[in-house]
Formats: structure tokens, C-alpha cells, sequence
């Protein structure tokens, strides 16, 4: 079985928006699951965007379409919430906790894909995370560095703030996401070797390393590229993967059209497992039974 952790739509009902903002046709339900029949995966997540940074940049579906799409197609799709930190809700003892029920309540399993841009450790941020612990939804993030132009949760070199969120929320299961986070796995390699963002300076070797040791609840979404890019470029990446092959879940991030590439991260994990590098327990738990463990507790 292989569950994709991180998928998108496009808003179906308005294809407006994918084609004259992104630059290309809808990326609907009947499109994702043609490429999933393609590719062998059996179930994906759809996690809705809402945070103003990135929505109407993507064209992206947000939560009631994302719900809407998984009670059509239940057999394939799990649907995550979205909740931006900066509601007027979440403040203490709003209305917040209510809205995490609701959301529960429609069939969600989880949050993401977070990106408002706020430090990770904000109070805000926090706050949600909490509760996120309470209800047992893990999140899916993507980081950015403070001096970076684009959209994410805000952290610096060697994720002192990621690990700031996680001392406080030992219940609650985040899943970092994005060259920011992935570039983390060696801070010694050239920048052109890294992941992305080769302006970022990188202060502490192997963090990713330290942080997954040391915080179980510490797990990495391995899409969208910048995992593959970072594990394929270091010659440890299927040590690592071995080595916390309980912390790391397979995902695509994929929204943009039928005859899109097919991720490298699939033939890289395939290949770890036919040459020995990964075991078939490593595999199966990075390709299904993490996500399983993680929504099913």
C-alpha cells in the first residue's frame, strides 16, 4: 500500500483561477486519481490551503472543497483542515477549540499544509498546535527562512524554533515540509548541492539528524522535490531514512496537471528497498503505516 501524505487541488468549480494565475487547467479530483491509478499509490491527502500568502498564488482548493472532493471519492482520499493562525478566533478561550471540532466532526485527520507566515513558535501558532495534540490531527508544514520572500512558518538555521514548538507540544505530531526544512539533513554540503535556497546559511551539521533522535513526535513529509533533492544529494539519505524510517512519510505535493513528471521521490524509495538500502519494514512504514499510526490513534 502507498498513501501520498501531501496533495492539492485547484479550485474545480472556478477553473479561472488555475488558468490565469498558475498557468494551466484545473488540477481536480478525476485528475489526481488518474494519476495516482498511474503510479500505484492507493490513498491521498488533501490538504487545503488558506493561508493569503499562497492561496490565490496556487489557485488552491480550500477546506469545504477539499472535504467535499474526499466524501465523493472516500476509498481514495483523506482530506486534512487548514486553520491560519491569524483568525480572530484563536485567542484564549475562543472559539478556536470549537472550530477544531467541527472540522473533526467533518472527517479531518489532520492539519495543513500550514504556511502562514508567522514564527513557528508564535504564541498564535502555539495555540493551535495544542489543540491540534488534543484532537490528535498531526500537521503538515512548509518552513521558510525569516529572510526568504515566499510563504511558510518562520524559522532560522538549524530550526531552533521548530524545536521550541515541539518542546511545547509533546502530543502533537508536526511534519516538516520544504527545502528549508530538508536542506537541515547536512549543513555541510555546497550550496549547490542543497535543496533549494542556496542563500540560506546552515550553522549546525546533520540537524535533522539530532532533532528526529531526540523528539519522536518529529517527522518528515518527503515531497514536493526537496526531500528527493536533499536525501539523493547526501550520501547518508537512506541511512537516514533507515534510521528514522518511523519519522518519515511518502507525499508528492502534486497539483498542477495530468501529464506532470512523475516524482523522483517513488523510484527513490523503490530503488532503496530492490538494493537492500531500505528494509521492508523501513519501506512500508515511510509508504503507509507512519500516516496510519499517525490518524488511526
Amino acid at each position: 500500500m502507498i498513501i501520498d501524505v501531501h496533495t492539492h487541488l485547484t479550485t474545480a468549480n472556478y477553473p479561472e483561477f488555475a488558468r490565469k494565475i498558475v498557468g494551466h487547467d484545473a488540477f481536480t479530483a478525476d485528475i489526481l486519481l488518474k494519476r495516482m491509478d498511474m503510479e500505484g499509490i492507493d490513498r491521498s491527502v488533501l490538504l487545503p490551503l488558506c493561508a493569503p500568502e499562497n492561496q490565490d498564488f496556487y489557485g488552491s482548493a480550500g477546506n469545504a472543497e477539499c472535504i467535499d472532493a474526499a466524501r465523493k471519492h472516500p476509498d481514495r482520499f483523506d482530506v486534512f483542515c487548514n486553520i491560519d493562525p491569524r483568525t480572530m478566533i484563536n485567542v484564549k478561550d475562543g472559539k478556536i477549540r470549537d472550530l477544531f471540532q467541527i472540522y473533526k466532526d467533518l472527517g479531518c485527520k489532520g492539519m495543513g499544509e500550514i504556511c502562514a507566515g508567522l514564527p513557528v513558535d508564535d504564541e498564535r501558532y502555539i495555540r493551535l498546535f495544542q489543540l491540534a495534540g488534543e484532537f490528535k490531527m498531526p500537521l503538515v508544514f512548509h518552513f521558510q527562512r525569516a529572510t526568504a520572500t515566499s510563504y511558510g512558518a518562520i524559522d532560522d538555521p538549524g530550526l531552533p524554533r521548530l524545536e521550541h514548538a515541539v518542546q511545547l507540544c509533546p502530543d502533537t505530531y508536526f511534519l516538516g515540509h520544504s527545502p528549508c526544512f530538508w536542506n537541515e539533513i547536512d549543513g555541510d554540503l555546497p550550496d549547490d548541492k542543497k535543496a533549494g535556497y542556496p542563500m540560506s546559511p546552515y550553522t549546525k551539521k546533520g540537524r535533522l539528524w539530532e532533532l528526529f533522535e531526540k523528539y519522536p513526535n518529529m517527522f518528515g513529509d518527503c515531497s514536493a522535490g526537496s526531500a528527493h533533492r536533499a536525501l539523493s544529494k547526501d550520501p547518508k539519505g537512506y541511512e537516514f531514512l533507515q534510521k528514522f524510517h518511523r519519522q518519515v512519510c511518502f507525499g508528492t505535493d502534486r497539483f498542477s496537471s495530468i501529464d506532470e513528471p512523475i516524482p523522483e521521490i517513488i523510484s527513490y524509495l523503490k530503488t532503496g528497498l530492490a538494493t537492500g538500502k531500505l528494509t521492508r519494514e523501513a519501506y512500508d512504514d515511510i509508504t503507509h503505516r507512519n500516516y496510519l499510526r499517525l490518524t488511526q490513534r
